[in-house]
Formats: structure tokens, C-alpha cells, sequence
């Protein structure tokens, strides 16, 4: 069993509280903190407030161009805790809440998003994952996105991509149009990481990004638009295009396992139908099965079935170019309350993996103690190791005060290199 090990200097004081929970297909483990940050004020800060009252983050403020329709927030992180809210609060006449994340890690979905009386766009280009106790409470459409801008109808520019910043300032009311994916992939991936994770609205549901996995989930809308892309492009914002993905070529991965059901249907205004590009793959030993309207041809139902025979190939993880150097991700808080994306080494599923807090700490935050059944490479937002890394603890328990250190060693060889060195608590 290979280890990946920060420095655990006192074992002896409980070491084993599991904070991340690990659905059985999924190929991440998931944070179960709350963890939502507005962007302060300066570049990219929007006025979003924030306030906790119980297990509801209250989202307030942010910036309405010319009091119309549309409420613009800004994240440096965005994740939500199991049992939480994260309720974003309509001051009245807003019909599109848009948001975006820019501090470079994913957003772990583990509670529920909420949005009454308006459409929601939420932008993360480094990825999204839904847990298996994520819920959507949005009365209009729902998109999650890991595109790094959102273009308005006039030409106005919403971004998530650091180093835009200054399109802020064509803001405007008009409408949502289309998600772009800017430069060269890979962008962030949205994955549904469980059997239990259902998503559902009652207009449209519409995931886009660089990669989707859906590990048996459920999603259920009147219309349902899955679509990822491995190169630049654009994705349609507009509930009633006929083809949202003319502006992409279509080349990304769309992952779905035995269980996976996706259904559109419910009688609304918009013509219930699932859209997905590219087709969606499946493991070896599962199918895919479709139900067709024969009226218009199309799609209202796509049903994976099977058994799991041959695992799914890695999703990607974000290109580094979409993190913000300003607000690195910092990697005793990824460990603990955010994602890992294990690539896969086939024909090994992706391994689960467990976190624990242990009482070592460097520069006064906590360490983790990661742990799997074989070598894996470890991929944070922003940056991703050539080969996988073995980290070996060196040494035995450290007596306070005292420093230890940390080596690495590429997998395959007997060379360790110091990386850096650890105080003991």
C-alpha cells in the first residue's frame, strides 16, 4: 500500500477522524466543509456579501448593471458542506443570478444551491463536483459551467479568467448567450460523483465543461444539455436553441456509468429533450439506451445499464492557465476540505482515497494524511505532476520543536530529493 504522507508527527492523539467521505464509484474524494469566499474588494470583486445564519450562507449584494435583470457575484472559493445551503438572495426583479469562482479550485457541491425567481449561471473553470447529498432548489434554468467566460447579447463579457478582469466594466443587462472556453484544454471537468446525486429543475439543467462524468447519478429537467469540449469554443446559454453546441467542436468526453438515468420531460414552454455532445461512453459491460418522441426525434430519455467492466478513462483537470497566481490553492486546505482527481491507471478504476487530520502543522495550519491502495498521481487545480510521486515520511515520531523533513521520489526509481521540511507540533 503505497502512503501519501504529510508529516504526521503525533499519531497518538487520533489521527483517524475521517473528514472527506468517498462515494464507491466516484474517481475523487470530496470535502464536506462549507467553503465560500467572496472576492474582496479591488479587481474582480463585485460586492458580494456573505452571512451565515445556521446551516444557510446568505448571498447578498453583488452588482446589478443599471438596476435590470441581471445580479453578478464573485467567489475566490465556492463549495458547500453536506446539510448546508448556499442561498443566493433575489432583491426582486433580477431573472439571471450569475456567478463565478476564480481562486483556482473546484467547487465540491455537497449541500444545496438555491436561486428563487431566477435562472442561476455558475462559472468555475477549474471544475464543479456534485456529492451524493447535492440538491438544486433554482426555480428557472440551472448551468454549471467550467468555461471561463459567459457572453452577454450585447457583447458584454462576464469572466472567470484572472487575467480578464477588466471586461468587469461591459456588464450589462443583457442576456446570457453563450459559455466560451478560451486558449488551448484542458478545462475543468464537472463530475456527479454518486449513485445518490440526483439534479433536477424544472427548465434547464445544462452542464458544460471540459469533461463530464456522471458515476450513476439522476438528472431530471424539462430540458437537459450535456456538452464537453477539449478545445476552444462556445456553448449556447439560451434555454431554446436548437443545437447549443454549433460553436464547439464536440471533441471532449461525456462519462456515464450503470445507473446513470437522464430524463427531460414535464410539460413546459421548452421542448423537453436531452442534448449531449460528444455521445456519452460507457465502461465495457454497460449500454446505452434511449427513448426518442417520435413527433420530433427527439431525445427525452438516455438510460445506461450494464455492469461496470472496464472502468472510464481520466477526465482532465484544469489547464494552469485558468488559476489565479494572485491566490494559489493552498494544499493542506485542498487536502482537507476540497478535491483530489486521481487520473486513472487503467485497467485500475480510480482509487478511493481516505483523509485524516493528524496534528502536525507548517506555518501554524494542519496537515493530512492521504492514503491509497497504489500509486496514484495526485492533481490540483492548476497543476498536475508529470509522473506519479511517491511521498515517504522519514524518520519516526518527532519530538516537539524538533524539524522533520519530507522526500519525494519519482515513481520507478530509488532516488529521493528533500522537498521541504516540516515542523513538529
Amino acid at each position: 500500500m503505497v502512503l501519501y504522507i504529510t508529516r504526521l508527527s503525533m499519531v497518538v492523539h487520533g489521527l483517524l477522524a475521517v473528514l472527506l467521505v468517498l462515494g464507491s464509484t466516484g474517481s475523487m474524494a470530496y470535502g464536506q466543509a462549507t467553503n465560500i469566499v467572496a472576492t474582496p474588494s479591488g479587481p474582480g470583486g463585485l460586492g458580494t456579501s456573505l452571512n451565515t445564519s445556521g446551516n444557510t450562507t446568505n448571498i447578498t449584494g453583488g452588482t446589478r448593471p443599471g438596476g435590470g435583470p441581471n445580479l453578478f457575484h464573485s467567489f475566490n472559493q465556492f463549495s458547500v458542506g453536506t446539510g448546508d445551503v448556499a442561498a443566493f438572495v433575489n432583491p426582486g426583479g433580477v431573472s439571471n443570478v450569475i456567478g463565478r469562482v476564480i481562486g483556482g479550485s473546484p467547487s465540491n457541491i455537497n449541500g444545496t444551491i438555491q436561486a428563487l425567481n431566477a435562472n442561476l449561471f455558475f462559472l468555475n473553470p477549474a471544475g464543479i463536483v456534485f456529492g451524493s447529498a447535492a440538491h438544486l432548489n433554482v426555480s428557472g434554468s440551472a448551468y454549471f459551467s467550467s468555461a471561463q467566460q459567459l457572453r452577454l447579447s450585447d457583447g458584454g463579457i462576464f469572466t472567470a479568467n484572472t487575467g480578464l478582469l477588466a471586461f468587469d466594466q461591459t456588464l450589462s443587462v443583457g442576456s446570457p448567450v453563450s459559455f466560451g472556453f478560451l486558449g488551448p484544454g484542458p478545462y475543468g471537468s464537472i463530475v456527479l460523483n454518486s449513485s445518490s446525486t440526483v439534479l433536477q429543475t424544472g427548465a434547464v439543467l445544462g452542464l458544460m465543461g471540459g469533461g463530464i462524468q456522471i458515476n450513476g447519478s439522476k438528472i431530471s429537467a424539462q430540458r437537459v444539455i450535456l456538452g464537453s469540449t477539449s478545445s476552444a469554443g462556445e456553448m449556447s446559454a439560451q434555454p431554446t436553441v436548437a443545437n447549443p453546441f454549433s460553436g464547439v467542436s464536440g471533441n471532449g468526453q461525456v462519462q456515464a456509468l450503470p445507473g446513470t438515468l437522464i430524463v427531460a420531460g414535464g410539460g413546459g414552454v421548452i421542448p423537453a429533450s436531452v442534448d449531449v455532445t460528444p455521445n456519452v461512453t460507457v465502461p465495457t459491460g454497460a449500454q446505452v439506451n434511449t427513448t426518442t418522441n417520435p413527433i420530433n426525434g427527439r431525445v427525452t430519455q438516455i438510460q445506461v445499464v450494464g455492469v461496470n467492466l472496464g472502468g472510464l478513462s481520466p477526465l482532465p483537470a484544469a489547464n494552469a492557465a485558468a488559476t489565479n497566481p494572485a491566490n494559489p490553492v493552498d494544499v493542506v486546505a485542498f487536502l482537507n476540505r476540497a478535491a483530489m482527481v486521481l487520473p486513472q491507471q487503467a485497467p485500475a478504476a480510480p482509487a478511493p482515497l481516505l483523509t485524516s487530520r493528524c496534528a502536525a502543522r507548517q506555518d501554524s495550519a494542519f496537515s493530512s494524511l492521504v492514503q491509497a491502495p497504489r500509486d496514484v498521481t495526485p492533481s490540483q487545480p492548476g497543476a498536475t505532476l508529470a509522473t506519479p510521486v511517491v511521498l515517504e515520511e522519514v524518520g519516526d515520531e518527532i519530538e516537539p520543536g524538533v524539524p522533520a523533513t519530507r522526500t519525494a521520489r519519482r515513481q520507478g526509481t530509488s532516488t529521493a530529493q528533500l522537498i521541504e521540511s516540516w515542523q513538529g507540533c
